[in-house]
This record gives structure tokens, sequence and C-alpha cells, in this order.
């Protein structure tokens, strides 16, 4: 998406290092092979046939579990070696033997457990084969090599010394401390479904392949275009109109990446520069990037593929968790946008003209475009599998892009989703397939309806082909982009299966209950840090993966609810990449913006501190998590944003007028009492609030009269 005055940018305005290539270093899966000839042919047809495979195996083609995740992983693993350079930036045009030889062994791995399965189902950990370990053992390799190739050295490393703590547990003191084991038990625990192949793996085959190719199809219908183009449409006239719109636009590129770095970068290389001309400084235009991109991972529905991971670990229904964020969700974009207005304030920075920006009008017209987001949507309110609704999204998208191809009034698409709606509400009870059929049949009626209405002359064989094209290049983008969510997330698994196999978690959850016996508040911080600093240098769906093994089980034995504990480290996890020191999302915002990473990264934090407070809301007050009477989670939701504009009033420095810090300190103070939730802590914050509020408002008032 391009403005229309973006060829305007002055000379001196432009970003000397805003560069994708720039930001990407930041990124865990740079490293990309130019390939070329019967290795890229090969490595398209395998993206195509990955996305498909998945599609099929959970709609039509049911396999056993453990082969279905051998194939998800070792498939992925495969594709890997041939697209990633084994070290930094590659400049061959071809994969070399060794990598060759790795995918093969990939492979051999899967046929191994597919050909074993019956005999691996009974003796694993326990009557192994020699032929059991060796195959546990290169599988292990191969998936510590895959997560480092595509997700750089953090999470391997730290699986690296997980695996390492199994060997030496017997020789190490206290908490520490575990029996022993022998290699072949210990290496066929790890490479089985207790591991590897355990929940965090089933989460990505059965649920985040499905919706990466979702967002893929999305992408490929050119959505995103118009999610950020109705952003701009709505906030880029008013005040730091540009960096709004990045808030809102990131809301939607966010959510359907496990990835930060990828998000800021995908958005980023076009929102940075237009914040820069409207004259928001290098630094903020960087972090407000960084900070609007990694809330798109708290933003129901998708959450970055952190929702499913979390229906799989706790059991929750799926819709109950995306229901859930939804209030801390807003919480966090309240915070951003709190601090994204006072910034444009102080620095008089203004919107952008309206001949530079799309028409909202118009585009409200193609608004149908949305119709594969709303049939998710619809599904899932109408209580039916997460699997269908994807599924059933993706069918969608396709006659989206058919109509893209048929150049066709966007406002047909209207048919088809007033028809599932229609059919949901006076035909309930039935299944699930018979209203996709019914949803496609009208999509393509209301099609072939549009093409004699309008009096298009079209070529079907043209229109065919282009279609295909879209539907194909949608799979093998979708199966890229997947690789990186596979790969972390089977290494994830290498970390809870020692974590399950040694005792650890519980260990470590008695050592949180001994400092909650002392404060709980104090339990809670160390909790909040653990989940931070696990977080640090990976993607987020590990971080919370390995987080939810280790920090979440303690904090249930404390007596707080699942759905809560789960919630207050999941957030943690999603806002390690903007803080600092390994502030991952935060870098390639200042790479993006050509600042100081370490500045850029602290106020990337400034802006997201919402998130850095509210968890602990989850944990005293679950009605922000949609718990309890609905007059309470509106007592709560309200208090709590108040609560969020002056936290960002104090952290800015500004209210009517620059404050001094005596001012912000009480600014702050009156926040926190808000924060508390409680009947005399809320009547003391609005009652500070509103003093605070009459003694910067009425003065100025005055004085301008």
């Amino acid at each position: 998406m391009t403005l229309k005055g973006e060829n305007h940018l002055h000379k001196e305005e432009e970003l000397p290092s805003a560069t994708a290539d720039d930001a990407e270093k930041f990124d865990f899966g740079a490293k990309v092979r130019p390939l070329v000839g019967w290795q890229l042919a090969l490595v398209i047809a395998l993206g195509v046939l990955y996305s498909a495979f998945h599609l099929a195996v959970l709609n039509i083609l049911p396999m056993d579990e453990w082969v279905f995740r051998a194939i998800h992983v070792n498939m992925a693993a495969v594709i890997a070696f041939t697209v990633y350079s084994t070290f930094g930036r590659s400049e061959r045009s071809s994969a070399p033997w060794w990598d060759l030889m790795l995918g093969a062994l990939a492979i051999a791995c899967t046929a191994y457990i597919w050909w074993q399965l019956d005999g691996l189902i009974v003796r694993t950990g326990v009557l192994m084969t020699t032929w059991d370990v060796i195959i546990a053992t290169a599988g292990i390799f191969i998936v510590i090599e895959f997560a480092r190739r595509s997700a750089g050295l953090a999470l391997p490393i730290l699986a690296l010394v997980f695996l390492f703590y199994g060997v030496v547990g017997p020789w190490l003191p206290g908490v520490l401390y575990h029996r022993g084991y022998g290699f072949g038990e210990f290496t066929t625990f790890v490479y089985s479904m207790e591991g590897v192949f355990g929940i965090t793996t089933a989460a990505a085959a059965q649920y985040i392949v499905l919706f990466v190719t979702f967002a893929a199809f999305l992408q490929v219908s050119k959505v995103g275009d118009l999610f950020m183009n109705l952003a701009f449409a709505a906030m880029g006239r008013s005040r730091g109109g540009p960096a709004k719109a990045s808030v809102v636009g990131s809301i939607f590129f966010g959510m359907i990446s496990g990835s930060g770095v990828a998000n800021v970068v995908a958005s980023g290389t076009f929102t940075i520069p237009v914040m820069r001309r409207v004259g928001y400084p290098r630094s903020s235009a960087g972090a407000i990037e960084a900070a609007a991109s990694t809330g798109g991972q708290l933003a129901p529905p998708i959450m970055g593929a952190g929702a499913f991971i979390m229906a799989e670990v706790t059991g929750i229904p799926y819709t109950q968790i995306a229901l859930a964020a939804l209030l801390p969700c807003i919480l966090y974009y309240l915070a951003v946008y709190v601090h994204v207005d006072l910034e444009a304030i102080k620095n008089n920075i203004h919107g952008l003209p309206r001949s530079e920006l799309p028409a909202f009008r118009p585009m409200m017209r193609q608004i149908f475009l949305l119709l594969p987001l709303a049939t998710l949507l619809a599904f899932l309110i109408a209580g039916y599998s997460v699997i269908a609704a994807g599924s059933w999204g993706i069918a969608t998208a396709v006659l989206v892009l058919a109509r893209n191809r048929l150049e066709l009034d966007s406002q047909w698409l209207a048919i088809p989703l007033g028809i599932l709606i229609l059919a949901l509400v006076f035909l309930p009870g039935l299944p699930a397939n018979t209203y996709g059929l019914i949803t496609m049949g009208a999509g393509v009626i209301a099609l072939l309806v549009a093409l004699i209405y309008e009096k298009k002359s079209i070529s079907f064989p043209s229109v065919f082909n282009g279609l295909s094209r879209d539907i194909l290049q949608a799979l093998e983008q979708a199966s890229r982009q997947s690789l990186q969510l596979a790969a972390v997330c089977a290494c994830a698994g290498i970390i809870v299966g020692v974590i399950g196999l040694t005792g650890l978690g519980g260990r470590f959850s008695a050592l949180l209950l001994g400092a909650a016996g002392q404060s709980e508040l104090f339990a809670l911080i160390c909790a909040m840090l653990v989940a931070l600093i696990l977080g640090m240098g990976m993607p987020t769906t590990a971080a919370y993966a390995i987080a939810a093994s280790v920090v979440a089980p303690s904090l249930q034995r404390m007596g707080i609810e699942p759905l809560s504990a789960h919630f207050f480290v999941f957030y943690y996890a999603v806002i390690s990449t903007i803080t600092p020191p390994i502030a991952l999302s935060g870098f390639a915002g200042a790479a993006l913006a050509g600042a100081n990473p370490w500045k850029t990264s602290f106020k990337s934090v400034r802006y997201g501190i919402a998130a850095f407070i509210v968890p602990f809301l989850f944990i005293y007050h679950d009605e922000i998590l949609m718990q309890g009477e609905w007059y309470s989670i509106l007592h709560v939701a309200v208090t709590a944003a108040v609560g969020v504009w002056m936290i960002g009033i104090a952290s800015e420095g500004w209210f009517k007028g620059p404050l001094n810090p005596f001012m912000r300190v009480l600014f702050a103070i009156a926040a926190i009492c808000l924060f508390a939730g409680g009947a005399y802590t809320d009547l003391i914050g609005l009652a500070l609030g509103a003093v605070l509020f009459a003694f910067r408002y009425f003065p100025a008032k005055h004085v301008t009269q």
C-alpha cells in the first residue's frame, strides 16, 4: 500500500538506513539462499504440498497423530535445509550436499516412525532397540539444527542446556537434582509424543499451520492492504495521524504471525518513513512500530498462534481464550495510542493532507473483501471447531481471489456472507460442512450473476490460470511462513519433554510456592522475570510454550486459575520482544528508522507499558479476562482504561503542557490506585485524578480566556 503523496517525501527526511535488509538481520530466518533451477522448483512444490497436506489431513484424510506430527516437523525441516543457508547469508544458488543429506535424514526419521509405529508406542522410553535410539538421536539433532537455522541460536542453546541437564542431573545439588536416565531411555522419551511431538507440535500441526495458511490467503487476496488503507483513511488526517494509523493497522499484521520482528519488517518499511515525514523523531517512529506490531500477537482471534498452544495446554476452549484476550488487547493498544497522541501534542505533529490519503467512503464499499475473516468469526461464534472455522475461512478466501481475478464489484461478496449468517440463525444445528457448502455455493452463484449483470467480457482460461497461480502462491507462502513456527514448537518440545521427565517443573513450583509464602506479589514478580528472560531472543510461540511448562503450573499451585496463570506468562513472553537488553523487535524498528537501538527499545517499552501492568490484573481481577458478572467486568475495564490513560500521561510528562516530576508521580499514583481495582483505591485514584485534571485544565482555560 502506498499513499498518494508518498513520492513527495523530502530528501532530508529519507531514512539512510531504513531498508528491510537492515531490519531483517534481527529476524530469525533472514539467511535465505537465492535458489534457482530444480531446487527452487522442488522447494515450491514441497511448499504447496506441505500446506495442502495439512488441510487434507485436518479435513478429509485423518492419520495417526504421531505420524502426522512427524511429517509436519520433518517435511518442514527438509524445506528449511534447502532454503536456509548453513551459516550466515549465502550467495549459493543451490543447497550443498550436506544439507541434502540432512533432508534425507529427516525423511528417514519420518519413515522409521511410520514403519515402526505399533512397536514404538509400546517400547519408547522403556524397551527401546538400538535403531530406536539411533533414530531418536538423529531426530533430536535434526530438530535443533532446524531451529537454529530458522529461529536463531537462543532456543537451540536453551534446548542443549536442558539436554545436558538431563545427563548431569544426578550430580547437581538441591532443586536441580534428578535420579538420572540411560541414554536410550532419555533420547527416545524426548523424541516421542512426550517431547518433540508433544503438545507444542500438536498445536502447530493442527492449528498454527491452518491459520498461517488462512493468513497467506488473506495476504495474496490483498485484504491486508485494505486494513492499512482503512487505518490511514480513518486516522491519517488527525494529529500524529500516520503513527495512529500504524497502531490500528498493525493489529491485523501482528495477529497473524508468531514473530514480532517479522511484523515490524512487514509493516514498518512503509509506516516508519511516513511517521518520520510528519515529524516523529527516528527513535519514536521505530518504537511506535515495534510496540504496535508486537501488540498484534495479543489481538484475538489469532493472537500470533499463542491462543492455540494455550488451548492445547490448558484444555480451555479456544473461543473462551480468544474472548478473554479482548479487553487486555484493547488496554494495550489504548496505552500505545495515548503515548502517540501525547507525543504528537508535545511536538506539534500534524496529520497528512487529505489529498495524500485514500478516500474512506469508497473503501467502505470494499469492506466485503473481509468475507474470509467474517466467515471465520461466524463459525467460531456459532460454536464450531477451530479447524472448521479456519478451513472454511480459507475456502471463502478463494471466492475473494476469484472476485479479484474477475474484477467484479466487491459488494457481491455480501451475498455469501448474508446467506451464511441467515443459515446459522434460522437453520441451527447443521454440520459445519453444510454451512460451508451453502456459503460457497451462494458465493459462486453470486459471482456468476455479477458477471452477467456487469456484462464483463472475460477469458475463462486466463481467469482460471490466474486463480490457480494465486492459490498455489498462497499455499507455498504459507509453508514458508510455517517453517519457523514448526521449528520452534518442535524444539520447545525438547525442553518440555526434559522438564516432564526430570520433574524440574514440580521443583520450580515448590520454589515459587516458598516465595509466595513470604509474599504473593514477590512470587508474581519472580514469575514475570522468568517469563521475560525465557522470551528474550526467541519467537513468542516458543517463549510461551516453555514458560507454560515451567511458570504457569507454579502459579496454578499458588491457587491461581489456569486461564489467568497462562495469560500472565503469555503476555510477558510476548512483550519480551520489546524488552531490553535483547529487544529484537525494538532493534528491528530502530534499524528501519535509522535510530539508536537502545533509545528505540526503551521507548517501545514505554509505549507498551500497559502490557507490564495489566497481567497483574489477570491475577487479582480476572474480570479483565471476561470472567464474572457484566457489571464487574465493566467496572474493572473502565477503571483500568482510565489508569492506562493516566500512566501514559505520567510516562510522557505532558498534560495541558509539560509536567514537573512531582506531578508525574501523582499521576502514576492515581493510575496505580485505579489498577488496584478495590472500591477505596478506585475512589482515591479517581479523586486524585480529578484534582490533577482540575489543576491542569482550568488554569489553562482561564489563561486562554
